[in-house]
């Protein structure tokens, strides 16, 4: 397991305080293979053929996603109209994922069962859009 670190040093500097918490993982569980089916899909007006991912970009979106209700996609996160789509294993399933160029994506298990996910660093103040 990957761990993050940080040090704390007290204002008296009397001692050293070594604060781990696991890294950031994704809200599935580790993820063994990530196959990117399909990118660059919406509109060609809004230059969705450039929105090309990779499987380390996806990687990457997932460790710092949180799982947000459809009410908190629409108020906190901007549309994105373009798409790209795959799927991935974990210990438990094979999943298709979908991630939005805003920061938003759906994870969707074997079994139907969907979840919406959210980079936060993308969260938009209500009133910002």
């Amino acid at each position: 397991m990957l761990f993050r670190c940080s040090i704390h040093l007290p204002a008296l500097g009397a001692a050293l305080v070594l604060a781990c918490a696991p890294a950031a993982a994704s809200p599935i569980g580790p993820v063994s293979e990530i196959v990117v089916e399909q990118s660059g899909i919406g509109p060609a007006h809004e230059h969705c053929a450039a929105f090309v991912v990779t499987a380390d970009q996806v990687r990457a979106f997932l460790d710092k996603a949180i799982v947000v209700s459809a009410r908190q996609e629409h108020d906190f996160f901007l549309y994105g109209p373009c798409v790209a789509q795959g799927t991935l294993r974990t210990p438990y399933d094979t999943w298709q994922w979908q991630l939005r160029s805003m920061g938003t994506g759906m994870l969707i298990a074997s079994n139907g069962d969907a979840f919406r996910l959210a980079d936060p660093a993308e969260a938009v103040p209500p009133g910002d859009d």
